[in-house]
């Protein structure tokens, strides 16, 4: 019975010293979708201003539809106001999005986020403590995160849209905090198909 005891908490050791070195939250139940898998087209919740608004090319209404972002590549990452890694990552989210603004492809690629299991009011406290500044969405009842593999927090998607059918494809995903925001970028656009 001890050595079961102690096996057991040698695996809960190792699963939570593998996620401290991604510098992220992990979930046991995470089951990531695929690259060249189809992302299911989301109904994204939020509070957004209108400038947020107009840059996704949305019109308003709550919730919308990831296939109403008007994008040719959409970063999404999964956050939560309660991780630390996530609360650490802020300010490297936000050169993420600045870089996409400099390096001009503001038009073709979006930056979003979505609070796993946070509700309009932490996704705000969020957003306000962070001074995050592009779009997020709230999934205060886990149904985005059950859609897209339960994923640990951060956790990062680059989606691709086909033209035709207007749905997004995965091209990449990232468990954990990023190295850089430019080199993250870059590999996202690689991944895109965009170059740098």
């Amino acid at each position: 019975m001890r050595l079961r005891h102690i096996a057991i908490t040698l695996v809960l050791a190792l699963c939570a010293s593998t996620a401290l070195a991604l510098d992220a939250t992990d979930n046991a139940a995470s089951h990531p979708l695929p690259v060249g898998s189809d992302m299911p087209d989301l109904l994204l919740s939020h509070e957004l201003d209108a400038a947020q608004l107009g840059h996704l090319g949305l019109n308003g209404a709550s919730p919308c539809r990831l296939s109403d972002i008007e994008a040719r590549t959409v970063i999404m990452v999964a956050f939560s106001m309660y991780c630390p890694h996530c609360q650490r990552e802020a300010p490297t989210l936000n050169e993420l999005g600045a870089l996409i603004a400099d390096r001009g492809l503001a038009k073709d690629v979006k930056l979003i986020g979505v609070g796993i299991g946070n509700s309009n009011f932490e996704v705000k406290v969020f957003r306000t403590k962070y001074a995050i500044t592009f779009p997020l969405f709230s999934d205060p009842d886990f149904r985005v995160n059950k859609a897209i593999g339960e994923v640990g927090t951060p956790f990062f998607y680059v989606l691709v849209r086909n033209p035709e059918t207007k749905e997004f494809k995965v091209a990449d995903s990232h468990l954990g905090r990023l190295e850089s925001a430019g080199s993250f970028l870059d590999r996202a656009m690689q991944a895109a198909g965009g170059g740098k």
